[in-house]
């Protein structure tokens, strides 16, 4: 969606009549440098979520594995949740 909505405005600013051509140049710089953050933080919200699924899996696996240890944590939390811990 952002990627769409920065290509829109990209497209209407190198179609644009501006009578400095350094100020198109350095909007069209500055989108450049916008387009490469959006990209980047892409990238970190796919690890994220790859990180945060294979997190689930190991809870998951460690709750059958480990079931009264994992009972014994989990009551643990919870009070300590209680506390405002």
């Amino acid at each position: 969606m952002i990627e769409e909505t920065v290509a829109k405005i990209e497209s209407a600013i190198r179609e644009a009549r501006v009578a400095d051509p350094k100020n198109k140049a350095a909007l069209i710089a500055l989108l450049e440098t916008l387009k490469a953050e959006v990209r980047r933080e892409k990238r970190s919200q796919d690890l994220l979520n790859a990180a945060d699924a294979g997190l689930k899996d190991a809870a998951v696996e460690f709750d059958a594995t480990h079931p009264k240890l994992a009972a014994v944590v989990g009551e643990v939390s919870a009070m300590l949740a209680k506390i405002g811990i």
